[in-house]
């Protein structure tokens, strides 16, 4: 079932970017992209309210996250912004806040096109150094630097959770994606090399 609902937004937002350039290169993948996580782009592409997409640490809390900007793969720069909110497994708001990137870690980047998708329209799994600026309710204002994870499920090699994962090293790992129709991601290729 949640397979079908990924195809089902993808081919919707298959349609809304037919009038996107191609970025038409004979390896097809490109290295300077914008990636959107749950964010407007794909709402008014889709149709689809994003709510943010969702990651389960271990203890069970959440985070829920949105936003967009651009990468550049061969030189792992990358711009962007977005927002954040942290609950706990019973739904209590723990913290809030935004994120900004400052950087590629690494990425993959699968093939982009295919299945009546536009040429421009990319699935892949990046990692983006980001700082997180936000509000604990038990400790107040925070700084720290994290690692967000956008996976996009278009043209895998091998299938895996379309969403996100947030790791802020020491302090919480939400490092299980928690698939959801409001948290639809997508890389949107701007050139090739």
């Amino acid at each position: 079932m949640k397979m079908r609902i990924a195809l089902v937004s993808a081919a919707l937002l298959a349609v809304s970017l037919l009038g996107v350039t191609s970025a038409g290169a004979a390896d097809n993948i490109s290295s300077k992209l914008n990636y959107h996580a749950a964010d407007a782009f794909i709402q008014a592409a889709t149709g689809i309210s994003q709510t943010g997409a969702v990651a389960v640490a271990a203890n069970g809390d959440k985070v829920r996250v949105s936003g967009s900007g651009t990468l550049n793969t061969s030189s792992e720069k990358a711009t962007g912004f977005g927002t954040f909110v942290h609950t706990s497994s019973t739904g209590a708001v723990l913290g809030f806040g935004s994120w900004e990137a400052t950087g590629v870690k690494s990425a993959t980047i699968y093939p982009c096109g295919g299945a009546g998708l536009p040429d421009n329209a990319c699935g892949g799994i990046v990692v983006l150094k980001v700082h997180v600026s936000g509000t604990s309710t038990s400790a107040g204002a925070i700084e720290v630097d994290a690692l967000l994870t956008i996976d996009c499920e278009i043209n895998p090699p091998t299938p895996g959770v379309e969403g996100i994962k947030l790791e802020i090293p020491g302090v919480i790992n939400f490092n299980t994606t928690e698939f959801s129709v409001g948290g639809l991601t997508v890389f949107i290729a701007r050139s090739h090399p």
